[in-house]
């Protein structure tokens, strides 16, 4: 190792009258460069504060640990359909973390006397920080090329972004200007340097090389830039407060602040005490809730991700963040001052719209994809809640899903069926028979009143008696879980309807339920607790894949079939549970599994959720058409699902699409009540 400094031999005077002023302005502008960030800082956590009461306080080891994952080692950016940005992400954050890290520690070793032996501290930062500038320039060129070349559909090119680029290039490439001029005048290269200035190395190369100057002007021109890179620096940093660049305060703060519910489970009004039902302003919206609209990087993958916006309906779930976020900016637009402009935009109307709010399918893509933790589907179902229990501007057919579930305790309103005409004839008991049972099946609404759907009712009630377990159901007992009403905003009916159901619950000491429906099972798992509703909540594929894991039951083949196995986004999405289906198809003797293009996490959705099974849509834009034209290209017989609304969506699609002699859509309960073996008896 040299003991040589990397500052040229025989100019310690000049390096200190070149760099003294520069430390002693940096030092008197610190003050006023906080200040900046403060009073920018203040102003929008005003703005925040103006939104509801909301604790996000609690269990702070976990936030910090999931914000440290997520900004530091980008475990939400790095993905394997997003390799390209996350690798540029990571070399533009870590290489400004090693550069900061390598230019602090040189400022302090050399203001503290350790460029002169032992200089171990010194040496090293200085290639850290040439480290780091490097990946910086990598990272950019890779952000560059992207953002102007490849541009892909969802970025949305603003001259900051070019400004950014401009900012960060002239910083890095002035500093490695620096050092080369600095080696370039040195009367005696150690032959060591290239190991820890390799680019300020290279540099001084080009400038010996190209530069024809005698030492005295190379130091002229040292000067001057070193004195660029201050200013850079400074009027960077003020203008960091109102660019892009936000995002690297305000995203980490949002992670932190990320909800620690369950996934799934909307925030209940608590409708004796609330003023407003749901969001028609942002000043309803809560704290948290406007800090997202600040926190969003504009990043579009939100976008990709959102089946609605790829099926071509109107919602973008990117374009809703930055529309509020502009709207709180022409509302809020005076710093401190907490009275909005007005008139102002009517924010359900003029500013996001009915029809794009109604478009949402609450799949939950947009909040999966994003890597800052934005709640967008919370927002829509508030905002939605508004048009609902306010406005009463909700589509037609949703106020006849609605007036029938008020009256009938379910959305199907044409149909003649109850909730007892599936289990005739099948030895069924309800719960007023056989009190005792040890599991209470919910059958739930559509696999009891839709006549498609009943054969899946009749599938798990043969499994179950195949198996031996003791069940009954609730028969006409039995109303729907709510979660239609919730989705669709009218959160009054879903605590009637819930509170209901927790009493008559209550009354058979249910402890443990099984369902098909992965609403009802998001519903009565994560929901219902919220009034006093705590049970064991089971989907029934997690009970098939165990009564065949432990013995219980037992199958054969149905024949040489190819399934595609579709992923349902309140089952897979909002309750992770992705292996025991596959695990279910894998068991059937001679079925043969293939995965769809989108699955698991990124399963595209059937269309229904969010009350849309029981609202009217535009035929060329419904996404179960969309989805069953990925599962013909794939090849498969059977498209499987574990979803009665997926179901019914599939077997829409598939007579749409005219293939429904080719391809069967089926509930794997039903392929496994095909498929039990009859010779032998459950163990």
């Amino acid at each position: 190792m040299s003991l040589r400094e990397l500052f040229w031999t025989g100019q310690e005077v000049y390096i200190m009258q070149m760099f003294l002023p520069v430390i002693i302005a940096v030092l008197l502008l610190a003050p006023a460069l906080v200040l900046v960030f403060v009073l920018g800082f203040a102003r929008r956590a005003r703005v925040w504060k103006l939104g509801q009461p909301e604790d996000r306080s609690g269990n702070w080891q976990s936030r910090l640990l999931t914000t440290l994952a997520v900004a530091v080692a980008n475990i939400r950016i790095i993905r394997p359909k997003e390799i390209y940005p996350g690798i540029m992400h990571t070399c533009l954050f870590g290489g400004t973390a090693l550069l900061f890290t390598g230019k602090i520690v040189r400022l302090f070793s050399y203001i503290t006397g350790l460029t002169t032996p032992p200089q171990s501290i010194y040496l090293y930062a200085s290639l850290v920080s040439e480290i780091g500038g490097a990946l910086i320039i990598i990272g950019g060129c890779l952000a560059v090329f992207r953002r102007y070349i490849l541009r892909p559909a969802r970025l949305d090119n603003k001259p900051e972004d070019s400004l950014v680029f401009i900012w960060a290039g002239v910083i890095v490439l002035t500093g490695f200007m620096v050092k080369g001029y600095r080696i370039a005048s040195s009367d005696v290269v150690p032959p060591d340097w290239w190991m820890w200035s390799p680019v300020g190395y290279l540099v001084s190369n080009i400038m010996r090389t190209f530069v024809i100057a005698a030492r005295n002007e190379i130091l002229v021109w040292h000067r001057a830039v070193i004195h660029t890179v201050p200013a850079a620096i400074i009027l960077g940093y003020i203008w960091l407060n109102r660019s892009r660049l936000q995002h690297i305060v305000l995203a980490p703060l949002n992670i932190y602040f990320r909800s620690l519910k369950p996934k799934g489970a909307l925030q209940p009004i608590d409708l004796e005490k609330t003023e407003f039902f749901g969001v028609s302003k942002l000043e309803n919206f809560t704290w948290k809730q406007l800090l997202d609209l600040d926190a969003c990087t504009r990043c579009g993958r939100c976008q990709d991700a959102c089946p609605a916006y790829f099926s071509g309906k109107n919602l973008n779930p990117k374009k809703v963040i930055q529309d509020l976020l502009k709207h709180m900016q022409e509302t809020y637009p005076i710093p401190f001052s907490a009275k909005p402009i007005e008139p102002r935009k009517d924010m359900l109307t003029d500013v996001i719209t009915e029809e794009v709010i109604w478009d949402c399918t609450t799949c939950r893509a947009c909040m999966r994809a994003c890597p800052v933790y934005i709640e967008h589907v919370d927002k829509m179902i508030d905002m939605r809640r508004n048009l609902t229990m306010e406005r009463t501007a909700i589509p037609e057919s949703g106020q006849g899903a609605l007036k029938s579930l008020g009256t009938r305790g379910h959305p199907y309103r044409g149909t003649t069926a109850t909730r007892t005409d599936w289990f005739q004839g099948l030895g069924v008991k309800t719960m007023a028979e056989d009190a005792n049972a040890d599991i209470l099946y919910w059958v739930g609404c559509s696999a009891a009143l839709d006549e498609r759907n009943m054969k899946i009712a009749k599938s798990f009630a043969k499994i179950m008696q195949a198996a031996g377990v003791k069940f009954a159901v609730l028969g006409e007992e039995e109303t729907c879980c709510g979660d239609p009403a919730r989705r669709m905003g009218d959160e009054y009916l879903f605590q009637t309807i819930c509170q209901g159901n927790v009493e008559l619950l209550k009354n058979y000491n249910v402890k443990k339920i099984v369902t098909a429906c992965p609403h009802c099972f998001n519903s009565l798992k994560k929901e219902y607790p919220q009034f006093g509703g705590n049970y064991e909540v089971i989907h029934h594929t997690q009970f098939i894949a165990d009564l065949l894991n432990s013995g219980k039951l037992k199958v054969d083949s149905i024949g040489n079939k190819k399934a595609a196995y579709h992923d349902s986004c309140y089952l897979g999405r909002y309750n992770d549970i992705y292996a025991e289906p596959r695990q279910i198809l894998k068991s059937i003797n001679g079925m043969q599994s293939v995965e769809l293009g989108r699955h698991g996490e990124n399963s595209f959705c059937c269309g229904g959720g969010g009350g849309h099974m029981w609202l009217e849509e535009d035929p060329s834009k419904r996404l179960n058409t969309r989805r069953i034209e990925e599962v013909i290209q794939s090849g498969a017989d059977i498209v499987a699902s574990a979803c009665p609304y997926c179901l019914a969506m599939f077997e829409d699609a598939l007579k749409a699409k005219g293939v429904e002699d080719n391809v069967k859509a089926r509930d794997l309960c039903e392929l496994i009540a095909e498929a039990i073996k009859k010779d032998e008896p459950a163990s």
